[in-house]
């Protein structure tokens, strides 16, 4: 949206904070149901709830100044807006400064804010604002067609948005909010559980608006990143790009803060990152979606379980914890290593614990494809998988005039690097072994003689395996190829060898 200086420049509210004795107000109103023929909204109500949830939270408005209305009526909207009034007057009457704050989430049209089949017009919604005895009123609209409530029928975005920073000068005013321009329609995902509008305006309450990182979010710096986010999320949804809008009258200089951060139950911080996008998954089924920034980012949470996902071009890296009240935690780095991608879109568990049968060429003379039996394990390491496995294979052969039964039992280690193919993960890599052969023969004739013979053998091939989940388990194969050294009738050669196997794994 193309927001005009000057007009930014009069974004002046008073720093209504604890320390200078304001009261704080707010009618908070979220309808799911418009007038007739309107579909029914998913989260309007639950938009209200978490905006509601969020001001008693950080915005150090109590409990009992926040009427919160689900599917109320005009009739119940007015006289909400009337009983804050009356409380607005005693305050005054104090010598306490006053904030107002009405916030709609619903259906709206030309006309203004539909309540089912009731409407409230803008100009009354204006009109109450402009006869509030407080000395700032903010009014927040979450609907279609809400540009009309400030009167902006067209946006573009602009990225060189500078708002007046806090002063300790008062001014009064009132300021109009709107999630969209005039004929445009506001938005809902699944995938995030609420309007884009006031989920990224909670997000920014919580902490992703603290532009100037001082652990307060301003009303500018709530506008700023809410509209950034919603305009940038609603981009490549098939109702097109939604801009929000706004009208601020104010006199003098300052702005309103609506969070302190200091009042959360508890704190993320998130490291300094360019390159990553994060996730935080807590009580809600998504609470915030944030993108890295050079400075890091503290978020304000209620406590409880979380998870974070750090989102980056390398690929997914993730964080499970639990913030205790009163904690700050300290995200640390998360950056996904190839191995951990590659486990993401398919592969298996950091520790894989397998056993499996095959066959295996042995370059003795007479011996052919002999059974094998394997056991092993593999482990995560870093970019990488560190395989390790013992094989035993018998046979009983015959050469010519010679029989002979044929043992080896050895080991071999691999570093593999995963290369994920859809449910299959494919693994590449050399590997190195050393093995003990032995050759028990007896010679075929009339002066038959028992012989044996046995070497150590060191080998190296190149290995392959492949493997899928089946349930609990995973299954694979496993294919290897390379060459032996070791002693044959008192010579050292070198001769090829290759193994097939099938393989069961259990992952921890």
């Amino acid at each position: 949206m193309k927001l005009k200086f000057a007009v930014a420049l009069s974004l002046c509210v008073a720093a209504t904070l604890p320390t200078q004795g304001a009261a704080r107000f707010a009618v908070i109103a979220g309808n799911n149901h418009g007038a007739a023929g309107r579909a029914q909204l998913w989260y309007a109500e639950r938009d209200a709830e978490r905006f509601a949830h969020a001001l008693r939270e950080l915005g150090d408005f109590s409990e009992s100044d926040v009427q919160l209305l689900r599917g109320a009526s005009v009739t119940e909207l007015r006289a909400a807006i009337n009983a804050a009034e009356v409380q607005i007057k005693k305050a005054r009457a104090r010598g306490e400064r006053a904030l107002l704050i009405v916030y709609f989430s619903g259906h709206a049209g030309n006309g203004g804010l539909e309540l089912a089949d009731e409407h409230m017009s803008y100009d009354e919604l204006r009109g109450d604002l402009a006869g509030s005895a407080a000395e700032t009123k903010v009014a927040i609209v979450d609907a279609c067609e809400a540009g009309s409530l400030t009167q902006v029928k067209g946006a573009r975005p602009s990225a060189a948005v500078d708002f007046a920073l806090p002063s300790d000068e008062l001014v009064q005013g009132t300021a109009l909010i709107a999630s969209t321009a005039v004929g445009e329609s506001a938005q809902e995902s699944a995938a995030i559980g609420g309007s884009f509008f006031t989920h990224h305006l909670e997000v920014a309450l919580r902490g992703a608006g603290d532009m100037d990182g001082d652990g307060k979010v301003t009303l500018a710096e709530a506008f700023r990143y809410t509209a950034a986010r919603t305009l940038a999320g609603t981009a490549s949804t098939q109702a097109g790009p939604q801009h929000a809008t706004y009208d601020f009258k104010m006199s003098g200089r300052g702005d309103i803060v609506l969070a302190d951060l200091r009042r959360a139950e508890a704190s993320l911080r998130i490291p300094p990152d360019v390159d990553g996008s994060y996730v935080v998954h807590g009580k809600q089924q998504l609470l915030a979606e944030i993108a890295g920034s050079p400075t890091g980012t503290m978020l304000a949470l209620p406590s409880g379980h979380y998870t974070v996902e750090r989102r980056g071009s390398e690929g997914l890296a993730t964080a499970t914890f639990d913030l205790a009240q009163g904690e700050t935690r300290s995200l640390p780095a998360m950056r996904p290593t190839r191995y951990e991608l590659a486990r993401a879109k398919g592969g298996a568990a950091p520790t894989l614990w397998f056993a499996g049968g095959g066959v295996a060429s042995y370059p003795l003379p007479g011996l052919g494809i002999s059974p094998l039996l394997t056991v092993g394990a593999r482990q995560e390491l870093g970019s990488f998988g560190l395989r390790m496995r013992i094989q035993y294979m018998q046979r009983d052969a015959n050469d010519l005039s010679l029989q002979y039964s044929f043992f080896y039992f050895g080991g071999a280690a691999a570093l593999l690097t995963p290369v994920p193919l859809g449910p299959v993960l494919l693994e590449v890599g050399p590997e190195a072994g050393l093995g003990y052969a032995m050759q028990r023969s007896t010679v075929l004739n009339a002066t038959a003689t028992n012989k044996d013979a046995s070497a150590p053998d060191f080998n190296a091939s190149a290995v392959a395996m492949a493997t899928f989940r089946t349930g609990p388990f995973r299954m694979g194969f496993d294919v290897s190829a390379g060459g032996h050294l070791f002693k044959l009738d008192g010579h050292t050669t070198v001769r090829p060898g290759a193994t097939f196997g099938l393989l069961f794994l259990y992952g921890l």
